[in-house]
């Protein structure tokens, strides 16, 4: 790797943690990109350089902290998810999302401003992102469950789920009952035996 690649990366990784610091303080609405290059140390010339919209930067840190969910429960599903129930699995991959305040918050950010129609950038991305996020969720589910399960339509209702699920949990709505929903998503998940 170069040095201008190495440094520009050393840059990037500069402003990420910057605005997730401040993202964590101050929320994602009252953090500005001019904030983000003073807490960075950075002028607003270099962090435009690197992210041209604070959409694109939270986007990245949105994806950071997805990979790093992600992570945990594939590791946790190769180290106990083979000797645990599908139902086990599937609530743990759902409070483990659910944990994740921060990244909710900017998730749900990021959605409407993919939304609002000034970004198609961005909903190309999460349109990307989110079937990435299919892809391991099926990918997990085939771990767990029978061969004769119809994957795709799983992971799209889990995904849709944990989105909802989510959404309830920063709204504070009421107490997720994470046990019933892993024995549903198990339950249901398992296709019924061919009758003759």
């Amino acid at each position: 790797m170069s040095e201008s690649t190495h440094r520009k990366r050393g840059t990037r990784e500069q402003i990420i943690q910057a605005a997730a610091k401040l993202i964590i303080e101050k929320g994602v609405a009252n953090t500005s990109l001019g904030d983000i290059a003073d807490e960075a140390g950075i002028s607003k010339g270099t962090l435009y350089y690197h992210y041209a919209t604070k959409g694109d930067l939270i986007f990245d840190i949105s994806v950071r902290h997805m990979d790093h969910i992600t992570n945990t429960i594939i590791s946790w599903i190769r180290g106990h998810g083979l000797i645990e129930g599908p139902d086990t699995v599937l609530r743990m991959v759902v409070e483990t999302v659910l944990k994740s305040e921060t990244r909710g918050y900017i998730h749900f950010y990021l959605i409407q401003e993919a939304l609002s129609g000034n970004h198609e950038s961005l909903r190309v991305r999460f349109r990307d992102e989110y079937n990435h996020w299919l892809e391991l969720i099926e990918e997990g589910l085939r771990h767990i469950l029978p061969e004769t399960t119809d994957f795709r339509t799983v992971s799209k209702i889990i995904l849709s789920s944990i989105d909802g699920l989510l959404l309830q949990n920063l709204l504070g709505v009421g107490r997720i009952p994470l046990d019933g929903i892993g024995s549903f998503f198990a339950r249901t998940a398992v296709p019924p035996p061919d009758r003759e």
